[in-house]
């Protein structure tokens, strides 16, 4: 039954490919910028202590039309392999490879589940949009697992259980009327989509599910796959832990900040709760996270996790994260930033801005706290102000964190 499955998956992608092949790695690079799974990107979310070698080893599990390649011309000291089960769609990773002339480019047709038949470990692994298409995700993040080096990280989108609920409810009428990911379904799922209201959860105006219904490719990966289910966060924590790995941040706090939704007692009482739970209260309140991206390591990396309930964040790097802003004026200050689903606003004094102000992504808290303009204060009010600060930055993602000497 796995093997029918993973070929109906493969049969899809080699009629349809998706996400749509792009003409051009470097003019995307150009226009975008590099993917959010991209070292050069999420560097310090991947490794808070500094990346494990300059020149890593990098496997794009799914790579599709085009990730390997944006990857590799992007990363040029990094050796990068893609595998995929589509040959379509490592067709056109190659023109890529072959126009850029990648040569740390490997490209592989093969299932993620065998990924352990190369013999070879990975400092980063990427897998974003594959595992929910697995008939045992399990077994697909076990294998991962097993390949990734000690100190290495992985990058994983999965499907968001809240935010897709329209798209299951569309997915079972189109069952019910016999669609399959083919023309035929293609056809049948196109004059349904005429008689979708606005109202409907499928074209919520608070998501990006439109966009995806745009074209054909779209249409069959998000209603007509074979195999397809989605992630609640408690889900997504359950099946990091049975990997034996660990959660170690999603790619944008701000997606589950509780501090963005909610205020006053409420906002206290969810503060109140563990933060996987302050996580699943926000993406069932919100609705807004179709998609889950997040980055998990092996347990022996778990020390450089960022958290506040120790002095240990004494020692953290603070860095702006890229896109924050300060504005409003001197009687009320904000930090704003772009993020899915529109900007994040976040009210801040004039003492916390100060404080971010001499976050120049070299120095430690502590040595920012030695400054001048906070030696008035008592070494006690000193840590908990910034400690209080920096968190509050941090789950609204406003603030990455290093260590110091990475």
């Amino acid at each position: 039954m796995e093997d029918a499955v993973t070929e109906a998956v493969r049969q899809q992608y080699e009629a349809y490919s998706y996400p749509p092949p792009i003409d051009d790695a470097g003019e995307f690079l150009k226009r975008w910028g590099p993917l959010t799974c991209d070292p050069r990107f999420a560097g310090v979310q991947l490794w808070p202590e500094g990346r494990p070698r300059q020149d890593l080893r990098i496997l794009c599990a799914g790579c599709g039309s085009s990730q390997a390649a944006l990857i590799a011309l992007n990363n040029p000291d990094c050796s990068v392999v893609g595998i995929d089960l589509s040959e379509a769609s490592l067709a056109h990773s190659n023109r890529h490879r072959e126009r850029h002339r990648l040569t740390n480019l490997e490209l592989r047709q093969m299932s993620l589940l065998d990924v352990g038949a190369m013999n070879r470990a990975f400092d980063l692994i990427i897998c974003t949009g594959v595992l929910h298409h697995l008939p045992d995700p399990d077994a697909g993040l076990k294998a991962l697992a097993d390949v990734l080096d000690p100190s290495g990280s992985m990058a994983i989108m999965l499907y968001g259980k809240a935010g897709r609920a329209g798209v299951y409810l569309v997915q079972d009428i189109l069952r019910r009327l016999g669609a399959g990911p083919d023309a035929k379904g293609l056809g049948i799922a196109r004059e349904l989509l005429k008689f979708v209201p606005s109202y409907h959860y499928l074209i919520s105006p608070t998501g990006k599910l439109p966009n995806d219904l745009a074209d054909d490719a779209g249409i069959v990966d998000m209603l007509l796959h074979p195999q397809d289910r989605a992630y609640a966060v408690p889900e997504i924590m359950q099946f990091i832990e049975t990997a034996g790995l660990v959660f170690f941040g999603w790619s944008d706090n701000a997606l589950y900040c509780a501090d963005r939704y909610f205020g006053g007692a409420m906002l206290e009482r969810v503060l109140a709760l563990p933060a996987a739970e302050q996580w699943a209260v926000v993406d069932n309140l919100t609705l807004i996270n179709s998609r889950h991206d997040f980055f998990v390591r092996k347990p022996e990396s778990a020390r450089f996790l960022t958290r506040f309930d120790t002095d240990d964040y004494l020692s953290y790097v603070p860095l702006i994260r890229a896109g924050t802003r300060l504005g409003g004026d001197a009687n009320a200050l904000i930090l704003t930033r772009p993020s899915p689903h529109g900007d994040v606003v976040t009210p801040i004094s004039r003492s916390e801005a100060l404080l971010l102000e001499q976050a120049d992504g070299n120095r430690s808290i502590s040595e920012i706290l030695s400054h001048a303009m906070f030696t008035p204060m008592a070494p006690e009010q000193r840590t908990k102000f910034a400690g209080a600060v920096c968190e509050r930055m941090w789950r609204s993602g406003h603030v990455l964190f290093g260590r110091s000497g990475s």
